[in-house]
């Protein structure tokens, strides 16, 4: 028996590697139909069909190993169905699978249950969930980190940090907690330390789709970006917040064809999140689709009325179109929904000075500078406004500025070639 069950362990290894790539959906879904009876082999399968997204297939293999197999298999399979329905945004079926494990496990139960409530960011329930599994067992790894995300929440970031440094000590190979770890230390501003964290929960599992996707968002837009979330892709094709993002990074590196493309496809899995239809309208601002962008704009604004992005989109293509009076409302009220963002005032003095308002464009840019000392962009466009007045110590300042600031992305080579214009 236990030479049978080492065969179907390894078949089960080689059916995970053997499903990757373009087609590894399909191999899957097909796998799915008629799944392995060996439990070990069948709870491979279904953790092969979450990572790729097929959440209802990988629910129904996960139940049937859990229905042939025994002690730990159950337990394993009943835990990763419950994942599978928490990555689905099914909490309430999640919660019920979670409650299978009460009879078999305390601590899993329970750890099982806070990490449900996690989903829809419900910590006050988490946290005691937690709780009462580390009661039971104190350095129970998957309880650990459901504490430390709980803790996170509700901003208790010393004790946060302090529980996800235990279930670090207690399993380093693991990526869930280096993943989790680093929203932390990114919220709190170490942002080198999180990519630090996002890097050991990729090499832990290069499988995953969620730490490839985390860590591409981490960092800026470029060739790591992009091969990360390429990657994401090819393990869950139909991964909406890996497209919408990918949307994101093309743009920034000025691909508007390439964004427009990923927005579209990540709108068609899900065109009821505001963030990705704003972004859509981001890049149709980008190719000049005015009239499009102002559709795609208003579509965000009606899923969520103050988002910032979508409302500075619609800033920029009423811009667009030549109507500056309208416009500049426009950027006010997106400057209101997101204070800490200096976007819109910096957009703000852009269309001005295109439009020939000289001195609303200044009085934009010098919000922009006094509110974000840091941000590059807003050095950089008080620069062109004093340039355009003629005002020829302030434009140098303002340049000098711009390239010695931490924030934001400018084009270095183009700012040194505007200050060596001054004379």
């Amino acid at each position: 028996m236990n030479g049978i069950r080492r065969i179907n362990r390894a078949w089960a290894g080689l059916l995970v590697l053997a499903l990757t790539g373009p087609a590894a959906a399909e191999d899957l879904a097909a796998a799915a139909k008629n799944p392995p009876k060996d439990p070990d082999a069948a709870l491979a399968l279904g953790r092969a069909l979450r990572r790729a997204g097929l959440f209802d297939d990988g629910v129904r293999v996960l139940r049937g190993a859990a229905q042939r197999g025994k002690g730990a298999v159950v337990v394993a399979a009943r835990t990763e169905a419950a994942r599978t329905l928490i990555a689905a945004s099914r909490q309430k079926d999640a919660l019920k699978e979670c409650a299978t494990l009460k009879a078999q496990t305390p601590v899993r139960w329970e750890t099982c249950v806070a990490e449900a409530h996690l989903l829809w960011k419900r910590a006050s329930l988490a946290l005691p969930a937690a709780d009462r599994a580390l009661a039971v067992a104190s350095d129970d790894y998957d309880a650990l980190v459901a504490k430390g995300r709980a803790l996170r929440m509700l901003g208790q970031n010393a004790e946060a940090h302090a529980a996800f440094q235990a279930a670090l000590a207690k399993d380093g190979a693991r990526h869930e907690a280096p993943m989790f770890h680093a929203e932390l230390l990114s919220g709190m501003g170490k942002g080198s330390e999180a990519v630090t964290a996002l890097r050991k929960a990729v090499a832990a599992a290069p499988d995953e789709p969620e730490p490839l996707l985390a860590l591409a968002s981490a960092l800026p837009a470029g060739a790591e970006a992009t091969d990360l979330l390429n990657k994401a892709l090819g393990i869950r094709a139909k991964y909406g917040a890996a497209r919408a993002r990918l949307g994101e990074v093309q743009l920034e590196l000025g691909k508007v064809a390439e964004a427009e493309a990923a927005f579209r496809a990540a709108i068609a899995i899900d065109p009821k999140v505001a963030d990705w239809q704003a972004g859509l309208a981001r890049a149709l601002v980008a190719k000049n689709d005015w009239d499009e962008a102002l559709k795609v704009s208003a579509l965000a604004l009606k899923l969520v009325g103050n988002h910032a992005l979508a409302k500075l989109a619609e800033a920029d293509a009423i811009a667009g179109k030549g109507d500056i009076d309208l416009a500049i409302e426009a950027y006010e009220k997106a400057a209101s929904y997101s204070r800490d963002n200096p976007g819109p005032l910096v957009h703000a003095a852009r269309a001005c000075l295109a439009q020939n308002r000289p001195t609303t464009a200044r009085a934009f840019a010098d919000r922009a500078t006094q509110s974000f000392a840091e941000f590059a962009p807003a050095w950089a466009i008080l620069g062109d406004v004093a340039v355009a007045a003629k005002d020829k110590a302030t434009a140098k300042a303002a340049y000098q500025k711009a390239l010695s600031a931490t924030r934001g992305s400018i084009d270095k080579a183009a700012i040194k070639k505007k200050l060596a214009a001054i004379r």
